[in-house]
């Protein structure tokens, strides 16, 4: 791969940089107010950066670094699993990731094998899963209640001695011919 082929530039990174989200600095102790705020005049800066890291093939080593916390999962503390770690890592490195899973980690991932996945769509949430979820248990509901509906314009006549065919045990057969 050439390195005009993954050239980042300052315009694409200052939008970036702009909507940082207000998080407490990582290890490199660099304030979000600063990206914000000047997220012009460092543009350029970032960008140069981030180019040498993506022609190197290699990552900075304080981006790779986090500040970890343990927050607590429950009230009552027992044991250390019931902590969960909080990992702050530097901002430069989330921006870096945001745009190598952007540009080359979502286009490379053929759809079909994530169609039904939602933790690699860039929309992805546990809320789209549920939303998901209510729409096929309610889309087979709808079926279900045809289903029910057909019964009534089926020809009855034709349909019970269908039904008497079948290996049911006969508690059964007189369960379903009075609907």
């Amino acid at each position: 791969m050439t390195f005009s082929c993954i050239e980042i530039h300052g315009y694409q990174i200052e939008p970036l940089l702009q909507t940082v989200k207000n998080t407490a600095p990582g290890c490199d102790n660099m304030p979000s107010l600063l990206f914000q705020k000047c997220s012009v005049k460092l543009a350029d800066v970032v960008a140069k950066l981030l180019n040498i890291s993506f022609a190197s093939g290699r990552v900075y080593a304080n981006w790779k670094m986090a500040l970890v916390t343990p927050v607590s999962k429950v009230s009552n503390l027992a044991s250390l699993g019931d902590f969960r770690p909080i990992s702050v890592t530097p901002i430069l490195s989330s921006i870096a990731e945001k745009i190598v899973v952007k540009r080359w980690l979502y286009p490379a991932i053929p759809f079909c094998t994530i169609k039904d996945q939602f933790a690699f769509h860039p929309t992805g949430s546990t809320t789209c899963a549920l939303i998901n979820l209510l729409h096929h248990i309610s889309r087979m509901l709808v079926v279900i209640v045809d289903f029910i509906k057909a019964f009534d314009i089926v020809n009855h006549n034709i349909l019970l001695p269908k039904i008497s065919a079948l290996d049911l045990p006969d508690n059964i057969h007189y369960w379903i011919s009075p609907f």
